[in-house]
Formats: C-alpha cells, structure tokens, sequence
C-alpha cells in the first residue's frame, strides 16, 4: 500500500511565497499572520517556519520579489515624460499590492529593498534633467511620497465611499456657522466630474515644479557664465 503524501512535503519557498501574497493582497499586511497562512496551505505553522523563517523573513522576501518585478514602459524621451512613466507604472504596482507597500513605509529596511529596485529609473531621469544631487533626493522623495499617498487611500477605501472632495463638501456643510472661504470656494469651483482622485494632475504639479527649478537654474548659470 503506498502512504498518503504529508502537506509538508508539498511546501516549497515558492509556493509559501504565493499564499502569504494572496493573503496580504486580499486581507492587509495587519492581518497576515503565520497561523493563517499554516491555515491557507494547509499546514501546521511550524512547517512554514521551517522552510522559510518568521513571519518577518517572508514579508522582506515578498518586498525583494514584488519590487523586483518593476518596470516602467519604454518609448518615453523627455526626462517629463520618463517621470510620468515611472510615476503611472509605480502606481500600478501599488495598487496591485497596497498591503506590501504599507509595510516599506513603515519598515526603513522594507523600503531599501524596494528603492533599491524601483528608484533607478527616477534617479537616472531626474539626475540627466540636469538638477544637483540633493535635488534628486528631494524629487524622488516627493514623488514616491505622492505616488504612496494617492494609492492608500484609495486601497483602503471600501467600496462606495465617498471621494475627498465629496466628503469635503459634507463636512463643510455641516460646518454651515464656521468660516472656511478659501475651502468653500475650492469646493464650489470643482464641478462634480472633478470629485474623482486626480493622480495625474499631482504629477502634473511636480513636473511643473521640478521644470522651474531646472530652467531657474539653467538662469543662474547663465548669468555666471
């Protein structure tokens, strides 16, 4: 008689890799844990210690494999419009795997892992622009900041919740006695199809402010020279 394959001889680092990425996709990065994903494979947790390590190893190796993974389209020319492609592509990824992002902007080693895989391409459009390496710094920093911030939010909000501007508008109404002006003007001069999140307008708004800086500086040299 031939005796029934255990679970654990199924496992591999692949396979556990998979199951803990569904998890943190579906469920969040608070929620994952090694108990659920034992569960999720099948196992007795301490199976998945074994072939992997602690919960935190598996978090830093879905970083190194997900980030790993990014690329930004080709066919992009102008230092804008490379900053545009990475910006979109990094916002695909993040949407794709909010929780894993979560946890690099919390986790100073987690976000290494990513930049290291990720910022390349931003580094390498920013510093051919023309702008000085604190400058880059400063760049890459807003940009990654913004592309973070536009994605959380937005992954975590459930499904028909109102927009920010929607809210906004509520809370200000409710707030009919108080003096907001320059507020309730925004929120009067922004018709109802602009109640969505404008990701592409905030880029628009640091290209703008990145190509000031660049052509002010392109000034100063001049003047030198």
């Amino acid at each position: 008689m031939t005796g029934r394959r255990s679970p654990r001889g199924t496992l591999s680092r692949e396979r556990i890799l998979d199951a803990a990425l569904q998890l943190i996709d579906a469920h969040g990065i608070e929620a994952f844990s090694m108990r659920r994903l034992g569960a999720q494979l099948g196992v007795d947790p301490m199976a998945v210690y074994h072939h992997v390590g602690a919960k935190r190893a598996i978090v830093l190796a879905l970083v190194e494999r997900v980030f790993a993974g990014f690329g930004v389209p080709g066919g992009a020319a102008t230092w804008e419009q490379r900053v545009r492609a990475w910006a979109s592509a990094y916002r695909e990824l993040a949407l794709a795997h909010p929780g894993l992002v979560l946890q690099i902007v919390s986790d100073p080693e987690a976000v290494a892992i990513a930049a290291v895989h990720v910022n390349e391409p931003l580094v390498a459009a920013l510093k051919e622009a023309g702008l000085a390496p604190a400058a880059v710094a400063a760049a890459v920093n807003v940009t990654v900041d913004y592309v973070h911030g536009a994605v959380l939010p937005a992954a975590s909000r459930p499904p028909g919740h109102d927009q920010p501007l929607a809210s906004l508008r509520s809370e200000l109404e409710r707030r009919a006695g108080e003096r907001f002006p320059a507020q309730r003007w925004l929120a009067a001069e922004l018709g109802e199809d602009e109640d969505a999140d404008d990701f592409e307008g905030g880029i628009d708004v640091i290209v703008a402010g990145l190509g000031a800086l660049i052509s002010a500086k392109d000034r100063s040299g001049a003047v030198r020279d």
